[in-house]
């Protein structure tokens, strides 16, 4: 594969050869039974050609190869993705199973392949042949990826309804609101999103010691797409971000030099979509010192802050207990509504990301625990005992939770409400501990 400069900042060219020879072996290996297996072998393999057929143009992006020969191969792919999409809708019993779109709006995969896709394409055809690949059930789609979809194609149709998935929120929802605002706001709230775009991306692989090579991490190949459709679908100016090493800039001087004045033309300079972007509005609070809330459900109020969605969720999930002497099941309520530490007891990156995304729901600023070495649990309880040493000068306090198991669980309160929260936790039989006298440094 003839490649240019690297684009990946962390990436190699031993790791990305060793990963794009290792898909090219399996899709190969896949080749013949696409057309000679039993039916549910090839249901598999044609269901397999999406991932393998969206990783072979982000890794071949990342990896440094030319856009123009990026460009053949999405058009390859597209033609292959064509083929096995119409053999899952004609032979699949279960489409949910083999999900015959691949296009659905929240991975960030396919989000990858569709910008790539959409950005160096001139040809007008290929965007009825993109959007027959997309997801048509809206339960699977997303309001950001649609409005910027809108904006290449006119005709396409929103959804009445959008449910925002919370896992993809934490990235989609930045975008949205920087689009919502108007003139220089918008670019400098994108511009904002990403200087953090590589923290929010931990869940995904990034991380500050990034190292495939000699540490062995796996491989991170992914870019703020999301922002270069944004820029390109509404003409922005992106000057003051476009040396960001995860920023897409080539790409998106491709497509101001070869599709934007010509299979874009149509568009209108500055008008994107067409229709008012609907960004989510900040989530109610509550008023702890007035609530009216009990127990279990004031126990819940006060470790999310007086979030009231969040706390609705988690009731809605867990109940109203009177009890609670497994918490494995709240924690994993709360941490879905990011609002506790619930990580594995070995997994530093989680237990730090968790972290900082409570810290930033609290407007408190951005906490980075310790880098490492050491990694695992002593970088876990090394980080916990930073943050909660970080915490208590901004008024709040990090309570540590013991599940008798071999995992972290913890939550934050304002210091105002701490001696209510261990009360509650006493009642409920939730076992509290103070964090100096369990994480060590």
């Amino acid at each position: 594969m003839k490649t240019g400069q690297m684009r990946d900042p962390a990436g190699s060219v031993s790791k990305y050869t060793e990963i794009i020879e290792s898909h090219v072996k399996s899709e190969r290996s896949m080749q013949g039974g696409r057309f000679k297996a039993p039916l549910e072998t090839r249901l598999l393999y044609h269901f397999r050609d999406f991932e393998f057929s969206a990783k072979a143009v982000v890794y071949q992006y990342g990896a440094g190869r030319e856009l123009a020969d990026i460009r053949l191969e999405v058009l390859s792919r597209i033609a292959l993705m064509h083929e096995s999409s119409e053999f899952l809708i004609g032979y699949a019993d279960h489409p949910q199973t083999y999900n015959p779109y691949p296009l659905d709006g929240t991975n960030r995969g396919a989000l990858g392949f569709f910008a790539i896709a959409l950005l160096v394409t001139e040809s007008s055809e290929f965007l009825a042949q993109l959007r027959q690949l997309i997801q048509p059930d809206s339960k699977r789609r997303s309001y950001l990826l649609d409005i910027l979809t809108k904006a290449f194609i006119p005709d396409f149709e929103l959804a009445k309804n959008y449910k925002m998935d919370q896992f993809a929120a934490v990235w989609m929802i930045p975008v949205l609101r920087s689009l919502a605002m108007s003139g220089e706001e918008r670019t400098q709230a994108l511009a904002h999103h990403l200087n953090r775009w590589c923290q929010i991306m931990r869940p995904w692989g990034w991380k500050p010691d990034l190292d495939p090579v000699a540490r062995g991490d796996n491989l991170f190949c992914d870019f703020a797409f999301e922002l270069a459709l944004a820029v390109c679908a509404y003409d922005l100016d992106d000057r003051s971000f476009s040396d960001n090493p995860y920023y897409p800039s080539d790409l998106v001087e491709y497509y101001r030099a070869n599709v934007r004045h010509t299979r874009d033309a149509w568009r209108a300079e500055g008008v994107g979509s067409g229709v008012p972007v609907e960004a989510p509005p900040p989530s109610k609070k509550a008023d702890l010192a007035n609530s009216k809330r009990k127990a279990f459900a004031r126990w819940v109020e006060l470790v999310c802050d007086g979030d009231m969605d969040a706390t609705e969720a988690v009731l809605e999930t867990i109940g109203r207990p009177r009890k609670v002497e497994d918490i494995n099941e709240l924690m994993e309520s709360l941490a879905d509504s990011s609002q506790a530490i619930e990580a594995d007891i070995k997994d530093d990156e989680t237990t730090l990301l968790q972290a900082a995304q409570l810290a930033e729901q609290r407007a408190l600023g951005d906490f980075d625990g310790p880098p490492g070495p050491p990694f695992g649990p002593a970088r876990c309880s090394a980080g916990l005992l930073a943050f909660a040493h970080w915490l208590q000068p901004r008024g709040y306090r990090l309570v540590d939770l013991d599940n008798d198991d071999d995992a972290w669980h913890a939550v934050v309160v304002k210091t105002e409400y701490h001696a209510e929260l261990l009360e509650l936790s006493h009642s409920l039989i939730i076992r509290t501990r103070a964090p100096e006298a369990i994480y060590k440094d």
